[in-house]
């Protein structure tokens, strides 16, 4: 499209699932189209448009954005289409960062390989460096003064057809993978999924602190046995929220079987975060409970010494303990598609489910 009265003008569309896709899209439209004029062509009048999308997924589990490129561009006027995904990708084994045609003058982002800091600006960096090198008519070469994905073992891959693809190898990768995963999740979703849960672990935790021998007892109990229960409390309720709610991926083949492991690890990471955060919450309302009903003078005739906040603190803390572990009978009463819908992204349960049906 040109106009005879001004520069060139060129519409770059993103398209992206909703949640955090879709604010990360919304955060960096207007940044986007101005780095595009500063630095990939001050000719042309850039302007970006963020909507929110959803293209269905093949039977494999893909999002076929080449293939509706063209289409997308036609029915919208873009001259460019990004998709962004909170849905992880792979390519040869190895971290998928980015798929770019230049036939399909089209970029999908994997937003999980972005890892979990400066999502927003890694995000604008690589798309302008995608966009830069379709508009020149390339594959992968970054305008210049840009360095997308700042960060070892970032590799540039071709495929015939135009196609390219930014991935990640080593353990880095992986790692940048799951704390994206794991972030897309958002696990503190989980405790509003938790309510009875958390108000059986509020109630059993009360009465451990108006128990008179949990009082004796958090006194004498030296601080790494505290920690140890704490943390045997908090892995108890996280492996009975993922075996009870069929949170556990099983798949057969080596790739759908590494793909199962990297999914189960983002799931332990997530619920474990969820159960601690709830740990913590529990706590601070047990440690206020007991400063507010005991005595201090009846609570140091009881262990037969003075007492000061950190008695009350390992009070408290032996009976988040005691409350987290009876939590778990309380979680049987909440919804089990409550919690699935909470620990994982929207894509992220299409996916799951897909691959559950294909493997019935």
């Amino acid at each position: 499209m040109v106009e005879d009265d001004g520069p060139r003008a060129l519409l770059v569309g993103i398209l992206a699932d909703p949640g955090l896709p879709e604010a990360t899209a919304r955060s960096i439209a207007g940044g986007l189209a101005g780095e595009l004029r500063r630095l990939v062509d001050p000719d042309c009048r850039w302007d970006v448009e963020a909507v929110q999308g959803a293209l269905p997924l093949t039977e494999e589990g893909y999002i076929p954005l080449l293939e509706q490129a063209a289409k997308l561009r036609t029915e919208n006027r873009w001259d460019y289409v990004v998709y962004l995904t909170d849905l992880p990708r792979s390519h040869n084994g190895k971290v998928m960062v980015s798929e770019s045609s230049l036939e399909g003058q089209a970029v999908l982002v994997s937003m999980p390989a972005l890892g979990a800091w400066r999502v927003a600006a890694a995000t604008q960096e690589l798309l302008l460096a995608a966009l830069g090198s379709l508009h020149a008519g390339t594959r992968h070469s970054p305008p210049p003064g840009k360095t997308p994905l700042r960060a070892p073992k970032v590799q540039h891959q071709q495929e015939p057809g135009n196609v390219s693809y930014v991935v990640l190898s080593g353990g880095l990768g992986r790692f940048r993978l799951l704390a994206g995963m794991v972030r897309n999740n958002r696990p503190g979703r989980l405790l509003s999924a938790l309510s009875t849960c958390m108000a059986t672990a509020a109630a059993t935790g009360a009465f451990g602190i108006f128990y008179t021998t949990m009082w004796n007892m958090a006194d004498v109990l030296p601080l790494w046995r505290l920690a140890l229960i704490s943390l045997v409390a908090v892995g108890a309720l996280g492996a009975w929220l993922i075996v009870h709610n069929g949170l556990w991926s099983r798949s057969q083949g080596p790739e759908a079987s590494a793909r199962a492991s990297l999914d189960n690890s983002a799931t332990v990471v997530t619920v474990v975060l969820s159960v601690g955060l709830m740990y913590v919450v529990l706590f601070l309302v047990l440690l206020l409970g007991s400063l507010a009903v005991i005595d201090a003078g009846y609570l140091e005739a009881e262990v037969g010494h003075p007492v000061d906040l950190l008695l009350y603190a390992r009070l408290s803390w032996l009976a988040a303990s005691l409350g987290t572990v009876a939590g778990a009978l309380g979680s049987n009463f909440d919804s089990d598609e409550a919690i699935r819908e909470a620990t994982y992204s929207r894509r992220d349960r299409q996916r799951r489910r897909l691959s559950d049906s294909m493997d019935d």
